[in-house]
């Protein structure tokens, strides 16, 4: 028979899985098409900045983004009469936070030493390492994107630092800003134009 405390593990499992699945939707799909839309403007109007100036437009850019993210847990956790500050997201939270934490430090380092395209860099790849720690709360596609994000930094920033001996021309068309479009931009508008399509091509019909 089951005991008391199988049962609780049980249901402590099954609450687990419900979370991740509450996490994945938010971080996906709407939320990522948001946000590639907010990088591509915000990449438009800083083209031209540098230092500090290119990096407020940015910070203020992931501040629209992560209040749209709040939005979203928070009309989600409505839906479901979940507590915003559940323990799912927690979890997520504490895989996700050291290297956010390290790569936004570190990028904000370059930017005051006036390297915004190595800043761009050290942001892409963090993100991309984030995504990966928080890989059990998603399906692979999110595992993908983060690769996306790690091998596309670590590559731009082998460039910056002319590990491949790339030509001064080419350098010239590799700002901070292009940088930050193709990853945060492109890649996002990418993942969350297949995972909408996906998921309203897998919704039954009338």
């Amino acid at each position: 028979m089951t005991t008391q405390a199988e049962a609780v593990e049980q249901l402590r499992v099954i609450r687990s899985m419900m979370e991740r699945a509450t996490i994945f939707r938010a971080l996906s799909g709407e939320t990522a098409l948001i946000g590639g839309a907010v990088s591509m403007a915000v990449a438009w109007f800083s083209e031209k900045r540098n230092s500090w100036d290119w990096a407020y437009w940015w910070i203020g850019g992931l501040l629209v983004v992560l209040a749209f993210y709040v939005f979203q847990l928070l009309r989600m956790k409505a839906v479901h009469h979940r507590r915003f500050w559940s323990p799912g997201l927690r979890l997520a939270l504490r895989g996700a936070m050291p290297s956010l934490i390290a790569g936004g430090f570190m990028g904000l380092l370059f930017v005051r030493s006036g390297s915004n395209v190595a800043a761009a860099c050290m942001w892409i790849v963090h993100y991309g390492i984030a995504l990966l720690a928080i890989r059990e709360f998603a399906p692979k596609s999110m595992v993908w994107l983060g690769w996306a994000f790690v091998i596309f930094g670590v590559t731009s920033l082998a460039g910056v630092t002319d590990i491949f001996h790339v030509e001064p021309e080419w350098m010239v068309h590799l700002n901070a800003s292009r940088l930050m479009a193709i990853a945060f931009g492109g890649f996002h508008l990418i993942y969350g134009g297949l995972i909408v399509t996906t998921g309203r091509r897998e919704e039954p019909t009338a």
